[in-house]
C-alpha cells in the first residue's frame, strides 16, 4: 500500500512537471516570464546560491572584528563622552544600549587588545570579503575568474558597510525624536544613499563594458534589500524584540543576524 502510495504521488508530481513546462513553454516568450527565466538560468549558471552563501559568509566573518574594533574604540571614547549622551544621541535603547554600557566601562588592557585585534580581523577579512566580490562579479559578466582584489575595492567596501552604520544611527536618532511616520520617510533618503553607495562600489568591480548605466538595476536592487533590511531592524523588530530575548535570547538574535547576512549576500 506504501509503494502504491509513493508511486501515485510521483505520477501525480511528473504529471504537473509536464502541464507546467508546457503552460511555461506557451508563455516564456512574454517579457517578464522571459526575463524571469533568464534570471534563474543565469542564476543556475554561476552557482548563485554557492556564490551568495560565500559573500554572506565573509560578510560574517567581517563584522565580528569591526564590532570587537568598535567596542574597543568605545571604551577609549568614555573618557570624554558619557555613555548616556551617547545612547541619547543616537536614539539607541533596550538591550543594545545596555550592551554600549559595557563596553563604555572596560578595563585599559581590553580596550587595547580589542583595538589591535580588531584592526587585524578587519584588514584580514576586508582582504578575503573583497577577493570574494571580485570573483562573484567575473562569474556574473562571464569573465576569466580572478580573486585579485584593489585597495580601491577594499576601501569602497568598508566605506560602504561603515556608512551603512551611520545611516542605521542616523534613523534610530530620528525615530527617537520625530516617531515611526517622519521615520518611513526618511527611509527614501537611506535608500537612494545605499544605491548610489553599491554604484560606487559596482564600478570598481571586475565587468564586461564600461557602461555604468547597466550598474544601476543592480544597485537599485541591492539599496532596496538593505533598506528593507534596516526598515524591519529598526522600526518592526524593537518592539518586538524584548519578548523575543527573554524567549530565545541570543540564539535568536543570531539567527536573524545570519539570516539578514544571507539574503544579502543572496542579493549581491
Amino acid at each position: 500500500r506504501l509503494n502504491a502510495l509513493v508511486a501515485g504521488a510521483r505520477e501525480r508530481v511528473e504529471k504537473e512537471q509536464e502541464r507546467f513546462s508546457a503552460l511555461l513553454a506557451e508563455h516564456e516568450h512574454q517579457p517578464l516570464i522571459d526575463l524571469a527565466l533568464r534570471t534563474y538560468r543565469r542564476d543556475r549558471e554561476i552557482a548563485g546560491t554557492v556564490v551568495g552563501s560565500a559573500i554572506a559568509f565573509r560578510l560574517f566573518l567581517f563584522f565580528v572584528p569591526l564590532l570587537l574594533f568598535v567596542v574597543g574604540l568605545a571604551g577609549f571614547v568614555a573618557n570624554w563622552v558619557e555613555v548616556e549622551d551617547v545612547n541619547d544621541n543616537a536614539g539607541i535603547a533596550g538591550g543594545l544600549a545596555e550592551q554600549i554600557e559595557s563596553a563604555f566601562s572596560q578595563p585599559d588592557s581590553t580596550r587595547w587588545i580589542a583595538v589591535v585585534l580588531g584592526l587585524i580581523g578587519v584588514a584580514t577579512t576586508g582582504r578575503s570579503l573583497s577577493k570574494v566580490m571580485v570573483a562573484s562579479s567575473t562569474l556574473a559578466w562571464r569573465l576569466p575568474t580572478t580573486t585579485r582584489a584593489s585597495l580601491r575595492v577594499i576601501g569602497g567596501l568598508v566605506g560602504l558597510i561603515s556608512g551603512i552604520g551611520l545611516l542605521a544611527v542616523l534613523v534610530s536618532r530620528v525615530r527617537s525624536e520625530y516617531g515611526v511616520a517622519v521615520t518611513g520617510l526618511s527611509f527614501l533618503f537611506v535608500f537612494v544613499g545605499y544605491v548610489l553607495g553599491w554604484l560606487a562600489v559596482s564600478m570598481l568591480m571586475p565587468r564586461a563594458t564600461s557602461d555604468p548605466a547597466v550598474l544601476l538595476p543592480g544597485a537599485v536592487l541591492v539599496g532596496a534589500t538593505i533598506t528593507g533590511l534596516q526598515l524591519v531592524s529598526q522600526v518592526y523588530l524593537p518592539s518586538r524584540m524584548g519578548r523575543a530575548s527573554e524567549l530565545y535570547g541570543a540564539v535568536g538574535t543570531t539567527i536573524v543576524t545570519l539570516g539578514w547576512f544571507f539574503i544579502l549576500g543572496r542579493v549581491i
